[in-house]
């Protein structure tokens, strides 16, 4: 039985990076090889000459740094983050001006185009049974060196972007999961009270406590990450995953999965079980 015949509209927002989408090792290090040549390239035909092994350094060096502000649910925005990559590189305060910001902005965003992560094979089968269930979809996503605007396009080469009723990414809202605020965005952008909402996410702390303290319901999609073994340490996969530091016992065996092709059955548990 669809529950949605029986409790009216119900809701699944997804997380996007390691939930719907993989990225690996090899493609990190190429798109940031390519950012910081990128940025070499705008910055010399604007005088300012920078040597690539500095920005190599400093781009290196620049996930901790992010990774600060980012314990704070709080957002770098994608300037600031190229600001304080040439700064680094230069060793002196620098003034990017308004003029060539965006152009700085695009050699810095649009590797994640030019050299994009692995859909899920199973993303597009899963998202095509959520919907034809009934349920309205959405999505919520922390973002990292690549904003919301590219990850739609992202999306949209995927030909999934087309699933989803509400895309809703952290640098955009300015906040970040676990913060309620980005939960509580997407279920209006929704139409959704947050108790009609399941959250899918792989993060113990930012996906499945975060949703749970905004009220909506969780599943955890508990897996291993393609390569994750292989990540250098000053890597955003690598900063990430060692600051979740949530106890994953608390999370009852019926609210994880295994693959992601279990969401469809486990979403109309759920909701089977509250009406």
């Amino acid at each position: 039985m669809n529950p949605n015949n029986r409790t009216g509209n119900r809701y699944v927002t997804f997380d996007l990076w390691e939930t719907l989408i993989f990225d690996d090792p090899d493609s990190d290090e190429a798109r940031g090889r390519m950012r910081c040549k990128g940025l070499q390239s705008v910055l010399a035909e604007h005088e300012i000459q920078l040597a690539i092994e500095d920005l190599y350094r400093a781009y290196d060096q620049s996930g901790p740094r992010f990774q600060v502000t980012w314990d704070t649910n709080e957002e770098v925005p994608i300037l600031e983050q190229i600001k304080m990559i040439v700064e680094s590189a230069a060793g002196k305060s620098i003034t990017l001006g308004a003029p060539w910001a965006k152009v700085l902005e695009d050699a810095y965003v649009n590797p994640i185009l030019a050299i994009p992560p692995k859909l899920s094979k199973d993303a597009p089968t899963v998202l095509a049974a959520v919907r034809s269930r009934g349920y309205k979809i959405g999505l919520i996503s922390n973002t990292g060196r690549s904003p919301g605007n590219a990850l739609r396009k992202l999306l949209n080469d995927f030909d999934v972007l087309k699933f989803f009723e509400a895309t809703v990414f952290s640098n955009e809202v300015g906040r970040r999961k676990p913060d309620i605020t980005i939960f509580d965005r997407a279920a209006q952008l929704l139409g959704a009270q947050n108790r009609d909402v399941v959250h899918v996410g792989d993060n113990p702390k930012a996906d499945f406590w975060g949703a749970r303290n905004a009220g909506m319901r969780a599943i955890l999609l508990d897996q291993v990450p393609p390569n994750s073994s292989r990540w250098g340490p000053h890597s955003l996969f690598a900063l990430a995953r060692a600051n979740t530091s949530t106890n994953e016992l608390g999370i009852d065996s019926n609210l994880r999965m295994r693959s992601l092709t279990e969401t469809p059955d486990l979403v109309d548990k759920l909701f089977l079980e509250s009406s």
